[in-house]
């Protein structure tokens, strides 16, 4: 099995878009309610929230705040330190936070965490 695509759940699109921009993700696609960028394996979908109506005819309830609760997504990147740059500019200038790094960790990567504009944490990560 393969994950096709990691799909998050935007109060704000254009915002969180810009803030995946500032990280260095390049647009693949977008409709008037998503974005999605290729990250070689899998489609990293931002998508506008649905309401109440449509979430419920598929058996979901709408996010609430916490909706990054519990959730990191891991990125490999190829070097940590320059991403690191771009993640200080991004949280910034379009909401996130910086919460750790760039740092080695004893599992063997270097890494800097950062949460977006919606409360999902991002792992931006190489190999020591």
């Amino acid at each position: 099995m393969d994950i096709a695509q990691l799909f998050l759940m935007t109060r704000d699109l254009e915002r969180a878009r810009a803030f995946y921009e500032a990280l260095g993700f390049t647009v693949a696609d977008e409709g008037s309610r998503s974005v999605e960028f290729d990250t070689g394996a899998t489609l990293l979908k931002l998508q506008a929230d649905f309401d109440s109506e449509t979430l419920s005819q598929f058996g979901l309830s709408p996010p609430g705040d916490a909706r990054g609760e519990g959730v990191v997504v891991v990125v490999e990147v190829p070097d940590v330190d320059a991403v690191a740059e771009r993640v200080r500019a991004a949280t910034d200038g379009h909401g996130g936070r910086l919460l750790a790094g760039p740092r080695d960790v004893d599992w063997g990567r270097r890494l800097v965490l950062v949460t977006d504009p919606d409360g999902y944490t991002l792992e931006l990560s190489e190999p020591l």
